[in-house]
């Protein structure tokens, strides 16, 4: 039977067309699954995911007369440019056609990030696609992967931790195929192998302890002159474009990797944010995770470590979780690139049950009542907009067609613009990606300040806005108000779900208030 190259390239084992087909129709349909869900999934799960590269998007897409709004982690030119520099990039050509806004140009770096991951994902698919050996459990290695609510949640963020996991999923899928390959252009797998190992380093400096380990397997496993010939030029190059993206946003020629160490490790910064006991990670997972998948994702891995030590993804994994346990400040995220290897690691681990537990009427209702409750929860993000995201869209949709619109607030009451910074210098940290053309934040000292200000400003005809945590504070204000409703919820939840208004949660310390006259001054 003749088959197309693609479908070789793909499924690289004999086996029956009908099975392909099958594998095929999944990828496809996950594929669409995966871009819809770029396509409706709104805001970012970390501030860092916000700050680190869409912040600096905007001062290098629309400059600023000063930098003294951004975080400190900029003025210690510790965050690689290379994330940044392509969303410049893709901003730049939507500039150039007409189509620029910040919400168009962040869901077009999530229909990029999610295509990526389709990708890595397919290309994993293949490397274990005979290891996997059962058609079922190729089937659930592509349930998993795809529509897995956790899986699909990361496939489609534009953030460093996740374009790691993918690129270390690429590394790990082309070097298990090398096993199956005859020695032959062991230079060019090497520039590619080399590539995408320099590339990991660039875009996240914490992937180097799984880069360290994957460094140790080769030597001990797969020594190769020709192949590590290659890596070099690769590395090289990757690592190259990183200096160069360092130095297009930082406008000087400086070390990140180095100023990374000294600032988060070397003077413990990163620890002004907290620090975790060891067993962090064990609890967090379980947590935050879902207690089923947090559960079964510990289980498989160390059920993966122990049964594989050989395996290059495990050489990769242990180190970098190892040394994620030993440093003080922890954050589930941190190990979002682990994740990317589920499918992989769930699969490998159900291979080893007895297959008695995937079949009978138990098995079928605890796969419906997953599905079902994985289900809601794709909903629920999509139902569910993001409270920042969702208060930008109303600001924006507020200032539009008004000449000025300035926004107030008092320095350290934290709002969905601004919040104060207090690492190695006070200052209020804003974000002005999400900030229309006409819109201007302004700090004031106190209460007092802000309210004088709010009066001159409208006294001399502009459109003031008050940011405040304060939910009650039209109440007690001198100034004539009127509080800009808003929510994440749709209307329809808040109609027909809203028990006890527990829809307020979201919104009840992010409040605007619009200004609606000034308000004569206090008698003494």
């Amino acid at each position: 039977m003749k088959h197309s190259k693609e479908t070789k390239s793909l499924f690289p084992s004999p086996n029956c067309s009908g099975e392909r087909r099958t594998y095929g129709r999944i990828i496809l349909v996950g594929a669409l699954f995966t871009l819809l869900f770029a396509l409706l999934s709104r805001g970012f799960y970390h501030p860092d995911e916000h700050f680190q590269i869409l912040e600096y998007t905007h001062l290098k897409l629309f400059g600023a007369e000063s930098t003294d709004y951004l975080p400190w982690e900029y003025h210690s030119m510790m965050r690689p440019g290379l994330q940044p520099f392509i969303a410049w990039v893709l901003g730049r050509g939507l500039l150039a056609v007409g189509l620029y806004s910040p919400f168009t140009l962040v869901a077009l770096l999530q229909l990029m990030s999610a295509a990526f991951s389709i990708v890595a994902l397919c290309a994993l698919f293949r490397a274990v696609y005979d290891e996997l050996g059962t058609a079922w459990r190729r089937r659930w290695f592509l349930y998993v992967g795809f529509f897995l609510c956790v899986e699909a949640y990361l496939h489609v963020h534009f953030t460093a931790e996740m374009a790691a996991g993918n690129l270390l999923v690429l590394l790990a899928a082309r070097t298990l195929r090398l096993r199956h390959e005859t020695p032959t252009a062991e230079f060019r797998t090497g520039i590619l192998l080399g590539l995408l190992a320099g590339l990991t380093f660039a875009v996240r400096y914490q992937a180097g302890f799984a880069l360290a380990g994957y460094g140790l397997w080769l030597l001990c496993y797969h020594r190769r002159g020709r192949l590590f010939a290659g890596m070099v030029p690769g590395v090289l190059l990757a690592l190259a474009a990183g200096m160069l993206t360092d130095r297009w946003l930082y406008g000087e020629w400086t070390l990140v990797p180095y100023n990374y160490l000294r600032e988060n490790i070397l003077e413990a910064h990163m620890d002004e944010f907290g620090v975790s006991p060891w067993w962090f990670y064990f609890t967090e997972a379980l947590c935050e995770g879902g207690y089923l998948f947090g559960a079964l994702m510990l289980v498989a891995a160390g059920w993966f470590f122990v049964r594989r030590p050989k395996n290059p993804v495990t050489w990769m994994l242990l180190p970098f979780i190892f040394v994620h346990f030993l440093l003080g400040h922890k954050e589930l995220r941190f190990f979002f690139p682990v994740l990317f290897f589920a499918p992989y690691l769930l699969l490998s681990f159900a291979g080893a049950l007895p297959q008695r537990l995937f079949a009978g009427r138990g098995w079928r209702w605890t796969v419906g009542v997953v599905a079902v409750v994985n289900l809601c929860a794709c909903i629920y993000i999509f139902g569910k907009g993001r409270e920042n995201t969702t208060f930008y869209r109303m600001i924006d949709s507020y200032c539009e067609g008004k000449r000025e619109v300035v926004a107030l607030d008092c320095v350290g009451d934290w709002n969905l613009y601004s919040f104060l910074q207090l690492v190695k210098r006070r200052c209020m940290v804003d974000t002005r990606f999400y900030m229309p053309r006409n819109f201007r934040l302004q700090h004031a000292d106190s209460p007092q300040q802000l309210e004088q200000t709010a009066r001159e400003l409208a006294a001399s005809g502009r459109q003031v806005v008050i940011l405040s945590g304060d939910a009650e504070y039209a109440e007690h204000s001198g100034l004539a108000l009127r509080k800009l409703e808003w929510n994440p919820y749709p209307r329809w939840i808040r109609r027909r779900f809203n028990f006890n208004d527990w829809t307020r949660f979201p919104v009840r310390n992010k409040n605007a208030y619009e200004v609606c006259a000034p308000a004569p001054a206090a008698a003494p």
